[in-house]
Parts: structure tokens; C-alpha cells; sequence
């Protein structure tokens, strides 16, 4: 029955070599692709996972000696804001006492 469908459809077996071919070319990409795309989807997620971790230790590299510089800067003006508390109270302290 299939074989009187394909001759009524293409007399001449143009229809089955057609067919043949694209079934053989399919085949043949489909393979490859087959064994290649979990390999692939493996590196991409490799890749992915090693992306995250150089982020992640780059942003500490560049976090830890901002927060160094920072507690420099906070402990430097610190100090600056209590010796110039203190001479002005120096100044205060060391008033002429003949300019009352």
C-alpha cells in the first residue's frame, strides 16, 4: 500500500531519493550535534561557575584595601579633630592676665 502511495506520488522515485537524502542528512547532523551539545552545555556551565568565583575574589581583592585606606582615613581624621580640640583649648587656657 505505501509502495502504491510513493509511485502514485512520483512515478519516476524522485520523491524516495528525496526522502532518502534528507533522512541520511539529518543522520548525519544529528549525530554530532547529539554527542557535541552536552559537551558544550558542560563548558558553558564550567565557564559560567568560574566567571562567578573570579568575580567574587576580584571584589574582595578591590573591597579589603578600600576598607584599609578607609580606616586609615577615619583613624587620621580622628586624630586631626582631637589635636585641634586641644589647641584650642590651649589657646583658651593661656589667656594674658593683665587683659582682664
Amino acid at each position: 500500500m505505501v509502495s502504491r502511495l510513493e509511485y502514485a506520488l512520483s512515478p519516476l522515485g524522485h520523491l524516495r531519493e528525496f526522502t532518502k537524502l534528507n533522512l541520511r542528512l539529518s543522520i548525519c547532523i544529528a549525530i554530532p550535534v547529539l554527542m557535541v551539545a552536552p559537551l558544550v552545555t558542560m563548558a558553558i556551565t564550567q565557564f559560567k561557575v568560574w566567571i562567578a568565583m573570579l568575580t567574587e575574589t576580584f571584589s574582595s581583592f578591590v573591597l579589603f584595601p578600600l576598607s584599609v585606606v578607609l580606616s586609615i582615613l577615619l583613624v587620621a581624621g580622628m586624630i586631626y579633630i582631637g589635636r585641634s580640640i586641644l589647641e584650642m583649648r590651649m589657646r583658651t587656657q593661656r589667656r594674658d592676665p593683665y587683659n582682664y
